[in-house]
């Protein structure tokens, strides 16, 4: 009985992940002007809700998975991680990206295959369905991806653009006949949205991943592993929500007055790079977190 209200629950989530999607794509096809107002909106909530908040309770997850005060080693070393790779990012970008690419392939792919529980899970599914789903964002905005990665000093990508355009569909085909073998509903529904994305700007695709699917799945495995409910979950992740928020309005304000110097002041790259930044000390917090509760 639990099993099956997991499963329903689980391909709700994914439902409303294909929803979100097939809402935006439908009002930048036939509502353009009003888009980014609508996306944005979204994100925002997102964000306030589910996108910053799964990430704020790290702290938590330091000692024990039930442990509930606030380790003040943790945050300084939380701090200091993050700003070490800010300054990578500034010194080494090319390495930077190559990290960030690697360690945000294991980390979303660990995150969904925890929700799916695939048959014979191992760490080679993680990395294979990791790879695809950033391969079908990334590689199916193949103009948009080097547009930012360069605005981050990194390297573009030497793929032809004849060659590109089939990247994603063909991804988006090898995870859809994956999902068949699997039996999975959610993961085929996962697929169909990131297939959707191909259709919607670079940011809009991952967005609606990141927060409708990825930061969902994050959330409701740490209210089970922490035992407690959303609004108790919320509250320990409030203080750290605001930090955060208040962080990255900081460091835009640093930016843009020039008291803080990067290659490039555009906005969506320093998003990227903030979010690469941030992700860091969670992936590895995280990481703790799942093998201690598959123990």
């Amino acid at each position: 009985m639990i099993t099956t209200i997991k499963i329903i629950v689980n391909n709700y989530i994914s439902i409303f992940g294909l929803f979100i999607a097939i809402l935006l794509l439908a009002c930048y096809l036939i509502f353009p002007n009003y888009f980014n107002f609508i996306q944005y909106l979204l994100f925002v909530l997102g964000l306030l809700t589910v996108g910053f908040p799964h990430g704020a309770i790290d702290h938590l997850l330091v000692i024990g998975l039930y442990h509930d005060k606030i380790n003040y080693q943790f945050i300084l070393r939380y701090i200091a991680l993050f700003f070490l790779y800010f300054m990578l990012w500034i010194l080494l970008p090319n390495l930077s990206m190559i990290i960030f690419i690697s360690y945000s392939i294991w980390h979303f792919g660990q995150c969904d295959l925890q929700e799916w529980k695939l048959r014979q899970s191992n760490n080679l599914k993680i990395v294979l369905w990791g790879t695809l789903l950033f391969g079908i964002i990334l590689l199916g905005h193949l103009n948009e991806t080097n547009c930012i990665i360069v605005h981050l000093g990194v390297t573009p990508l030497l793929i032809p653009m004849s060659v590109a355009i089939k990247i994603g569909p063909v991804l988006s085909l090898i995870g859809l006949l994956w999902s068949f073998f699997e039996r999975k509903k959610a993961m085929t529904y996962s697929i169909l949205m990131l297939t959707i994305g191909l259709f919607l700007p670079l940011l809009t695709s991952f967005a609606i991943y990141f927060i409708a699917q990825h930061s969902i799945f994050g959330w409701m495995h740490l209210k089970k592993g922490l035992n407690t409910n959303n609004l108790e979950l919320f509250k320990k992740a409030l203080p750290f929500n605001i930090g955060a928020i208040v962080f990255f309005i900081l460091t835009i304000y640093l930016i843009q007055t020039g008291l803080l110097k990067t290659q490039n002041n555009d906005f969506t790259a320093f998003f990227f790079m903030f979010i690469a930044c941030i992700s860091l000390p969670h992936v590895i917090a995280m990481n703790t977190f799942y093998n201690k509760a598959t123990k």
